[in-house]
């Protein structure tokens, strides 16, 4: 029942929750025990951070397993997973009471399974996923088959899916993206924790400068400053900002403005300090503004002066 790329994608902009099977989904489906009887399981460092992330981007996440177990407790309890399902029952009836508890449509939610038990569920789910070493009677009735299998990278793979169908995946690796190119000028200290709340910066350089590229590797824009505070999501708060903008390997304008917030991963920037703006043949300047850089947009708030002049500047 594997869908074409358009249906399934329309399936994944739906999610709203995330549910899979533990036992061949979370681990390989192996079961260990101690010499004592107790058993531990292994669960893959992967999945851990698509889950986290996946929270970040507002997905409720949860563990539905027809076989309870204190490790996958611990797990869900390490991972900050709040719905956990664990009885030997149908598990129909447990998305069920998901639904009912969590107030969602079986359509809003996507289900990650790989046996006989958890084709009832496949079959009832909005996004029905199977992982690669599902049983064929589970692949059969799934909307998509993963590349990877259970215990190794699976469930990763589908929150990569469906936070890229939903537009959440820049939003949620922009950390990431700012990270690397500051580490690579390197990074200061970060500061202790503040009490100021989820904005309270993460971290802070100095009079740094690194390039950004588009996905084939094109550079389209240098941002500098002589300091910034990394806030969260990958915003930047930099002081003294300075942006290059490039087409062709040339510098086409030039923003510059004492105090700029910089978030990268929705291509805009904003500030209410001073800007200046430098193109080919014209300055313009003024009070405070917004940059859209998804629409190549620049508005200027108040005090807008504009200098046109002969013979240009650019080389």
């Amino acid at each position: 029942m594997k869908s074409s790329t358009a249906s399934l994608r329309r399936r994944l902009k739906q999610v709203r929750c995330l549910l899979m099977d533990v036992d061949g989904v979370l681990t390989d489906g192996k079961l260990h025990f101690t010499n004592d009887g107790r058993e531990f399981k292994s669960f893959d460092v992967q999945d851990g951070h698509g889950i986290a992330m996946a929270q970040r981007a507002g997905l409720l996440v949860g563990f539905i397993s027809g076989r309870p177990s204190e490790a996958t407790t611990k797990r869900a309890a390490d991972l900050g997973v709040k719905i956990v399902k664990q009885a030997p029952v149908n598990k129909a009836e447990m998305l069920a009471e998901v639904c009912r508890e969590e107030n969602l449509r079986p359509e809003e939610i996507a289900f990650v399974g790989d046996e006989l038990v958890d084709v009832p569920v496949l079959f009832r789910v909005g996004c029905a996923v199977a992982v690669a070493n599902a049983v064929a009677e589970a692949k059969a009735v799934a909307h998509y088959v993963t590349r990877r299998r259970g215990g190794d990278g699976a469930v990763r793979e589908v929150v990569e899916l469906i936070l890229k169908a939903r537009g959440d995946w820049k939003k949620v690796i922009a950390k990431y993206l700012v990270l690397l190119p500051l580490l690579m000028v390197g990074c200061e200290k970060t500061p202790p924790p503040s009490s100021a709340g989820t904005n309270a910066p993460t971290g802070y350089i100095e009079k740094f400068e690194f390039p950004d590229r588009d996905t084939n590797g094109v550079l389209h824009r240098k941002i500098s400053g002589d300091r910034a505070q990394l806030l969260p999501d990958g915003v930047l708060d930099i002081e003294n900002a300075r942006v290059e903008f490039y087409s062709s390997n040339k510098v086409t304008m030039v923003f510059t403005s004492p105090r700029c917030v910089v978030d990268r991963a929705r291509n805009r920037a904003l500030t209410d300090a001073p800007v200046r703006v430098e193109r080919d043949n014209m300055v313009i300047t003024g009070i405070g503004g917004e940059w859209d850089g998804n629409n190549s947009v620049l508005n200027i708030r108040s005090n807008t002066q504009m200098v046109l002049r002969s013979g240009g500047w650019m080389k």
